[in-house]
Order: structure tokens, then C-alpha cells, then sequence
């Protein structure tokens, strides 16, 4: 294995994302026994205590699995907690990233008509106020293309709090990874949000009138207006 380039502190956190990145990349095999902890130690240049709470980072999120006299291996794909926030970043050094965002739609397209639907149905007069000010804040003209990305997401985000399912919520992380990935090519292309701004307000307008299926539809509009911009080759070859 090859010797990672922490750096002279070294904390737990960056070992993990660093042995974690080398995983999604493939440099590190499904199957394959990690270094002994003295050799990873002379690697890394870091404390045993180090080592060890990296090494415990990266099993809670699937990625190793220690195991008695045979050593730590790499765990496949299956078991990995691919919606926590962190894993999502260890991924974006990956080579198939076009394929990545495809996916992170296709969650999207699954979850957020739902989401939108029970903000109708759930959401309390405030929560919705929440969703209305975050969609007033995407009308803005914005200083920077982050304070743009980061009204957009907060709008969806609002949406998936108002919607109170607790199952629903630990794949927020996933929507604001797939936010992230698509709202810059929009501002390339169209250089700010405007294009956008009436399908997000069709479907905040559905949910403060209380119409479960009209904002699961506006919502699902949306999402394949996204998809289209984005994956415009693949729309084609669908059709």
C-alpha cells in the first residue's frame, strides 16, 4: 500500500477521508488486508491512538471490517453508509462522477415528490413560512454563486424538515450532494436561478395549500426539468 500524505498533525478525521478516498477510488481492493498497525503507524507518522480512532471512523461507516488473526480487510460497496455526508465527500474524487450524479437524481426523483408531499400534508404553518423565506431568499440577486447554491439547497432541505420523517432525513445529505453537483451547471448555463424560481414556487404554493398531490407533481416537474439539463445526452438516448 502505497504511503499516505497526511501531513505533520495528522488528525483521525483526514486519515480516515484519505484511506477512504483510496477505497472509492479502487486503489485500495474490496478483499484486500490493510497493513499491520506497526506499518501504518511508520506510514502515517501519527500516534497508535491516532491510527486507531481513524481506523474506527472508517469502520462505523462500513468501509473495514477487523477481524481476529486475519487482519482488517476492505469491506464491498454494499455495506458502506453511502447517504452519511462524509462518505458522499470521500467519493468526489471518484472517476465515474457523471455516473455518481446520475444516481444521486435517481434517489432524488424516489424521495423528493414524496417529501413535498408530506410538507403539505405535516408541515406546520411556520415550517411552511420556512419553505416561503428560503424560496424569497433563491429570488434574491445573489453576491456569489455559493450564496446561491446554499438558497437552493436550504429550500429543498426546508422541505424534507417540514416533511417529519425521521427515515426521510438522513437522505437530505444525499439531496445536497446532488444540489451541489447541479446548481452550478445551472448558474453556468443560465447564470443564476430564474429559470427555476416558478417551479420551486409551484410547488410551495402546493404545499401551504395543503395539496399533497399537487406539490408531489410540481416537485417531480422539477426534478425532470433538472435531470434534463444535466443529463441531456441520456434524455436523448432514452427517448
Amino acid at each position: 500500500m502505497k504511503t499516505f500524505a497526511i501531513g505533520d498533525r495528522g488528525l483521525p478525521a483526514q486519515i480516515a477521508g484519505e484511506i477512504g478516498r483510496r477505497i472509492t477510488l479502487g486503489e485500495l481492493k474490496v478483499g484486500e488486508i490493510l497493513p499491520t498497525e506497526s506499518d501504518l503507524l511508520t506510514n502515517l507518522r501519527v500516534s497508535r491512538t491516532t491510527l486507531r480512532e481513524a481506523l474506527k471512523i472508517l469502520s462505523t461507516k462500513g468501509f473495514i471490517e477487523a477481524k481476529p488473526r486475519l487482519g482488517t480487510r476492505v469491506r464491498s460497496p454494499e455495506f458502506w453508509n453511502t447517504l452519511d455526508p462524509v462518505v458522499l465527500a470521500w467519493q468526489g474524487d471518484a472517476d465515474d462522477q457523471d455516473a455518481l450524479a446520475e444516481e444521486l437524481f435517481e434517489i432524488r426523483s424516489a424521495v423528493e415528490p414524496l417529501a413535498a408531499s408530506l410538507a403539505a400534508r405535516r408541515g406546520s404553518d411556520a415550517e411552511h413560512a420556512q419553505i416561503r423565506a428560503a424560496f424569497s431568499r433563491m429570488a434574491e440577486d445573489h453576491a456569489t454563486a455559493q450564496a446561491a447554491i446554499e438558497a437552493d439547497i436550504s429550500f429543498h432541505l426546508q422541505i424534507f424538515q417540514a416533511a417529519h420523517n425521521r427515515f426521510l432525513l438522513p437522505v437530505s445529505s444525499v439531496i445536497r450532494a446532488a444540489l451541489t453537483i447541479s446548481i452550478p451547471k445551472t448558474l453556468k448555463t443560465f447564470g443564476g436561478l430564474q429559470h427555476s424560481l416558478k417551479m420551486h414556487e409551484a410547488i410551495i404554493d402546493a404545499i401551504e395549500a395543503r395539496d399533497e398531490t399537487r406539490a408531489s407533481e410540481a416537485a417531480e416537474r422539477l426534478i425532470r426539468a433538472t435531470y434534463q439539463r444535466n443529463f441531456p445526452l441520456r434524455v436523448r438516448e432514452v427517448r
